[in-house]
This record gives C-alpha cells, structure tokens and sequence, in this order.
C-alpha cells in the first residue's frame, strides 16, 4: 500500500534563528521502518529539527539523508516524505475520500485510481464505510486518522508527525496512541513523532531521543531511558526521579562505594561508561518504585535509611510517599498497596526503605553545556 521505508540520517546538523542556536550541532541516524520520538519540553529544538528533516526550514549547517540520498538542499515535495501536524487541517467541504485523495489529485493520479487508493485508506484506518462523509460529521479520533491516511496514501519513506495528538482528550489521546502504533505495524514505514508527553514517547517508540536546549540529551530504547538515565535532566524529566548526590569513597571493578549526607553507604554497580576514583562527586538516580518498604526493623548497613513519612498520597494500588531522614534527607518511595498488606502508611510514621544496589545508576553532566554525544 505504500513505498518503501527510507532510513533518515543527520550529519552535524544545526540551524540558527539569528544568534538564537535552535539546534546546536548534532547527528542522528534513523532506521528505516523504525519509530523515533523526539522529546523534550517547548523550545528544546524538537519541531524545529522535524522541520528541517521535512524541509520547511533550511538548515544552517550539517547534512541531510533520506533513504542515502542528499536532501539538505531540496525542497519538501524531493525528500519522499510526508508530515502530519496537531492541526488535522481536512477540507469542510469535501468528503473523507476526497480529502484522503487529494495528495494523489495533485500529482495528476486518475479519479478512479486515486478514490480505488482512498477507500483501500479508509478500511486500514477502519472508516470503510465512511467514505461520503464530510470532516464535521466525524469525532475528533476520526479526523484524525484521516489526516494519517491522507499523509501516507502519498506512500512516503518517511511520515513525520509534529505532536499529532495534542488537540485530543486524555482517553481520546491513549485511544489513538495505539491507532498510530497499530497503524505503523501495518505500513512498515518510517515514523519520527515529536511530543512532549513522556508516557506517550515511551509507550509508542522504538527509540526516544530525549532532547534539550538543542542537544539530544540521551537516545535509546524507552527502557533503557526510563531505567538508566544518563542524565539528571534526563532523570527527572522522564518519569519522577531521585537524585542523590555523592562521593566516591571506593571503587573496584564489581562495586563502587560512596557516602551520602542522611544516607547508609552506597553500593552501587559500576558502568563501563563511567570511570570513577576516591573522592569524585557523582549523582545518582534511584527510581521511587525501586525501593522496598519496611515498618519495623534495622537499618540496612547499605542502600537504606530510616524515613518520617511528611505526606502520602494514595493513588489506587499505589502509595505514593515522601519522606525524610533524621539528617534531613529525603526521598521519594512508591509502594505497591499488596506489599503493605492490610497496613495503612500516614504523615509521622517511621518507615525503613532499602534498594538493590543495581536499582541505582551513577549520571554524566548533561550534553546541552556539552555539544550533543
């Protein structure tokens, strides 16, 4: 039903609004048929790097490849890709398979072949049926999978999506997340997706490249950027994250020892990406739901403390608890509801808290005061 996938590569590419450095210098290699988000907050580079993949910017610098050929020069309609924005931007006046259609219609494809492609759309998108219909008599999910099929009936190698399902409601939004999944299972072709929703980047991508200031921060698959942040913005950003700050006070090739204001000694295990002696500070990031409860007890002699809970916020199979240490300390802990038994947590209670030593990894100082990795 559509082309062929064409991988997506980035060579040092920066663009530059004036002395304002939207994207700083930075490569990027997409594989065809993959799905790569780009997240991050406003104003981190996201849209304006999809923009310049799509060709409705120029860069300022670096080198753009789709499918292997060199696109930075050419204009959109040359770089065999097609972008979906928020705005679903579908012809009032004109029915589901017209507007499907009209990307076909412009490149002098026959009415019978290009309306033959449109209902083939609307049965992928599962709207057969539908197809006299105008764009005012459809929900707001149903819109927008017709602008999908209306950017892939044009059988791109490459659908950009700049923050699709912005517009939608929160149900309406998880609904389609896993339309545009499905979707993109069918066709095979490659999707680079923009959002600020991080549990919409880690439940859709085969990678994320968590973006900042105009730097990617951290690339990787949405496990590995939700279990081993690389950095504390990456950390707290994805997901609600603590940071602790240390000093190394021994470190071998199976374990890396530190010490912690409030805190028993850190154990933790070492990285190969991270070569650490006597007397560094580090920060670590430990994870809420990777730390184990207990009410009574003794204080592990490493990886724990003794809490005082200051608030608890009970979220159905989860409490949510923050506390803090006789020295001040303090820590966020989520709690299975079946850990705790029939035992209820409040403000004032004396928890102990302790973590398997490879529940916590050592961060590197982030790449946007860097250049990006």
């Amino acid at each position: 039903m559509t082309g062929a996938a064409k991988d997506v590569e980035l060579i040092d590419v920066s663009k530059a609004f004036g002395s304002t450095h939207a994207v700083k210098p930075l490569s990027l290699h997409v594989k065809a048929g993959e799905f790569l988000t780009l997240l991050g907050p406003s104003g981190c580079g996201k849209t304006t790097l999809l923009r310049l993949i799509a060709g409705l910017e120029q860069v300022t610098g670096g080198e753009i490849r789709v499918g292997g050929d060199d696109v930075t020069g050419e204009p959109p309609n040359r770089r065999d890709t097609s972008i979906m924005f928020q705005d679903y931007a579908l012809f009032p006046h004109k029915t589901l398979i017209d507007n499907i259609a009209y990307g076909l219609k412009m490149r002098g494809m026959a009415k019978s072949e290009r309306n033959r492609k449109a209902m083939s759309w609307l049965e992928t998108i599962e709207l057969a049926g539908f197809g006299q219909r105008l764009p005012h008599q459809l929900s707001g999910g149903q819109r927008q999978r017709v602008a999908l099929a209306r950017s892939l009936i044009v059988e791109p190698g490459v659908l950009l999506l700049d923050e699709p399902l912005g517009a939608l409601d929160a149900n309406l939004r998880r609904q389609m997340q896993h339309e545009l999944r499905r979707v993109h299972k069918d066709v095979g072709l490659t999707f680079i997706y923009v959002t600020h929703d991080q549990e919409e980047a880690l439940t859709m991508s085969d990678r994320v490249a968590v973006m900042r200031d105009g730097c990617i921060e951290q690339l990787g698959t949405s496990v590995d950027i939700y279990d081993q942040p690389e950095t504390e913005f990456v950390a707290r950003f994805i997901g609600l994250c603590n940071v602790i700050e240390a000093e190394v006070v021994a470190s071998t090739k199976t374990e890396i020892t530190c010490t912690a204001d409030g805190l028993a000694p850190l154990a933790l295990t070492p990285s190969p990406s991270h070569t650490l002696k006597t007397g560094d500070r580090i920060s670590v990031a430990l994870r809420p739901e990777a730390i184990q409860v207990r009410k009574t007890g003794a204080v592990p002699s490493q990886n724990g403390l003794r809490l005082r809970i200051e608030d608890v916020t009970f979220v159905g199979s989860t409490f949510k608890i923050k506390g803090a240490s006789p020295s001040g300390q303090t820590l966020d802990v989520d709690v299975g509801r079946r850990e705790l038994g029939p035992h209820l947590l409040e403000p004032g209670q004396e928890i102990i808290v302790e973590w398997d030593k490879s529940a916590a990894n050592v961060l590197r100082r982030s790449s946007a005061h860097e250049g990006s990795p």
